[in-house]
């Protein structure tokens, strides 16, 4: 199925953020400034964009459990607030903000690679899709609500440990450590644990996924926030930056686990803050 990314308002508004990203790293003030200038502009407090970037955000970020007879019933209500945007005005904001974009950037922002582009994707054509066959509809949704109810992922074959030692070992984790860390850094604590049943294939993914993750929010939020915090707080987050960005040169450690664990407890105590 056919999807038009620069009619993707998530799409849209994490492109910019990556390029946002990349103007701090390589320390391009000026490129840095207008993009802050389209991102407020375009994603102000009350804006038409602003409004459907959350509902995007309330599927693709939904962290609730939730059963697939409720999901089937979330989606359907999302859906309405959806068409009850104005979608001509939806349309209009979308338009100004690819040219703003194309003028005074460029429109290889729309080439950035975005982490979670093929869930934006997915729940983009979802939302254009009544002019789709009933079956293409339905494969649609299917996809939309694996989103919401991710399916179970389980290895066929555990080399050097069986399933009940290791079923006993995650139970354990898990009550061990359900309260006290965050779900981001138990998944991390848990892919490096058991990153030797298949050869750290598992950790491999997760690390590349949130790095790009954490980069992507905490150059956001310098940027968002260079007002607010100080001097000091803005030198050191910027630090960090650097060092997320050194990480996909040096091969995956206990060291580099160990950095990346408490580098995700700053970003989260800076998302509060904000």
């Amino acid at each position: 199925m056919k999807h038009n990314k620069k009619r993707n308002t998530a799409f849209l508004y994490e492109s910019l953020i990556k390029e946002l990203t990349m103007s701090i790293i390589k320390v391009d003030n000026q490129r840095k400034s207008l993009i802050i200038n389209i991102i407020k502009e375009s994603f102000g407090k009350n804006s038409i964009l602003k409004k459907e970037l959350e509902i995007y955000n309330s599927i693709l970020e939904n962290k609730d459990s939730m059963t697939q007879e409720f999901s089937s019933k979330f989606l359907k209500e999302t859906r309405k607030d959806f068409n009850n945007l104005g979608r001509k005005e939806v349309f209009n904001a979308q338009t100004k903000l690819i040219e703003a974009i194309n003028k005074n950037l460029s429109n290889s922002v729309f080439a950035n690679f975005v982490q979670n582009y093929k869930n934006i994707a997915t729940v983009g054509q979802w939302f254009s899709s009544d002019s789709l066959s009933a079956k293409s509809r339905l494969l649609v949704e299917n996809k939309v609500l694996s989103i919401i109810v991710p399916k179970t992922k389980t290895s066929d074959k555990m080399i050097h440990i069986d399933n009940l030692t290791y079923r006993t070992f995650v139970d354990k984790f898990n009550e061990t450590y359900d309260k006290s860390l965050r779900e981001n850094q138990k998944l991390l604590l848990t892919n490096y644990i058991t990153s030797f049943s298949d050869n750290g294939l598992g950790l491999k993914s997760f690390m590349n996924e949130e790095i790009g993750r954490l980069k992507s929010v905490l150059g956001a939020l310098i940027q968002l926030n260079e007002s607010k915090y100080s001097n000091s707080k803005i030198t050191n987050s910027r630090k960090v930056l650097i060092k997320l960005n050194e990480f996909k040169k040096s091969p995956i450690d206990e060291k580099m686990v160990k950095q990346l664990f408490f580098i995700q407890d700053l970003v989260e105590e800076l998302s509060n803050d904000s």
